[in-house]
């Protein structure tokens, strides 16, 4: 079976888990993209489409270019994929007698792709969203403050938020106090976790937060901390086409065995599947934040999540669960999928329990992906992969 660990990324940053990138250029492109998606969101609204088609032909121009001097090439190996995501696609495209090709550049398989459709070459990251003229949707949803902004007041659930202030000490010391604790604190831009912060219940806490967020950028939001499950909520043209929810590794105490031993008891007897847990200083620090140490017996019964992060890279489980999700919670995402106007997104949501009537529980959507990881809902441990890929491919016969 294919599995995302062939495409893991081992971190040399605690606090990136598997997913390290240059925090210099994290950095540079969080300062970029703050400063310019709001300029191209705006222009792309007013620009008539000779000059959109003009920009286009200037990138393609490039790319000839660097093709003619070998610098790149485009080759149909699907096991070279860069990415699970990638491969998926690929395959789904295979079966409906497409030929995706991707572009290697210097030996080094990329996730920019091509295929002919209708005697044309499309060109994609990955993903094969198609983008008409008229399209209202816009990259910077993939800002948690600006998704959070526009999603306050319309129904749509989220949590509690706020930018936290670049440079003023008494603003940030007001902010902490408006708070209910616990409080979450991340990045503004940025996926997989980065250097985010949960569960602070105190001042130093706050504060070791906001450095470790500002190693790879200036712009970070602090926001209420809402327990339960993390989810990941997939719409392709406007309907709601997978639900996948996701557990962080989690020990049970028995009131004899430390933390430590209960790690190593549940590592003993996790699905192949599941990866070994990792002490990482993220780890030390999470539990910490929460008052353990490895060396404390947890009382029995008592359960504690290990991280933050989830899924089965980081010892937890998986499940794909649309079919299992309450009814109450569709119209929802749908709803809020349509507000973005992006053909294909993912909502990532924290939901106490998936399978209950949404109003009867505290939950919230914290972040949007505009390039989802749709590969999520094929491989969880638990339950009934659909064919996204299938949906998306789909889009270009509208």
């Amino acid at each position: 079976m294919q599995d995302h660990k062939k495409y893991q990324n081992k971190s040399s940053c605690a606090y990136c888990g598997d997913a390290h990138v240059s925090h210099v250029f994290l950095y540079i492109t969080s300062v970029v993209s703050n400063i310019m998606d709001p300029l191209l969101s705006s222009l792309n609204r007013r620009t008539p489409r000779f000059l959109t088609a003009f920009a286009e032909w200037i990138l393609h121009l490039l790319l000839h270019i660097m093709l003619l001097f070998r610098l790149g090439k485009f080759e149909d190996d699907i096991e070279q994929a860069a990415s699970l995501r990638s491969k998926i696609v690929w395959e789904e495209a295979i079966r409906r007698g497409l030929h995706p090709e991707q572009l290697v550049i210097f030996g080094k398989p990329t996730e920019h792709m091509r295929v002919k459709i209708n005697g044309k070459f499309f060109y994609y990251d990955s993903l094969p969203i198609p983008i008409k003229v008229g399209d209202t949707g816009s990259t910077d949803w993939d800002d948690k403050y600006v998704l959070k902004k526009r999603f306050a007041n319309t129904g749509i659930p989220i949590p509690k938020f706020a930018e936290v202030p670049l440079f003023s000490k008494t603003r940030i010391e007001k902010l902490w106090s408006e708070f209910e604790k616990p409080i979450i604190v991340k990045p503004a831009l940025g996926s997989r976790g980065r250097h985010t912060t949960t569960n602070i219940s105190d001042m130093p806490a706050f504060k070791k937060a906001i450095s470790v967020g500002r190693t790879i950028s200036p712009f970070l939001i602090m926001e209420e901390h809402l327990h339960g499950f993390v989810c990941r909520a997939t719409v392709v043209g406007g309907k709601l086409a997978g639900f996948y929810r996701a557990e962080p590794p989690i020990v049970i105490g028995d009131g004899k065995k430390n933390i430590s031993e209960l790690i190593e008891e549940r590592d003993a007897t996790r699905p192949d599947r599941v990866s070994k847990i990792e002490l990482t200083q993220e780890i030390r620090e999470h539990m910490s934040r929460q008052g353990y140490d490895l060396e404390y017996v947890l009382p029995a019964g008592k359960k504690i999540a290990l991280t933050h992060r989830t899924g089965r890279l980081f010892g937890g489980r998986t499940r794909e669960m649309l079919d299992e999700l309450h009814p109450s919670f569709v119209p929802i995402l749908e709803r809020a999928g349509q507000m973005t106007g992006l053909p294909v997104l993912g909502f990532d949501c924290i939901v106490p329990d998936p399978e209950q009537d949404q109003a009867s529980q505290r939950w919230g959507i914290i972040e949007c992906n505009t390039l989802p990881f749709i590969d999520l809902h094929y491989f969880a441990l638990e339950g009934k992969p659909k064919n996204i890929t299938g949906m998306v491919w789909d889009l270009w016969k509208k």
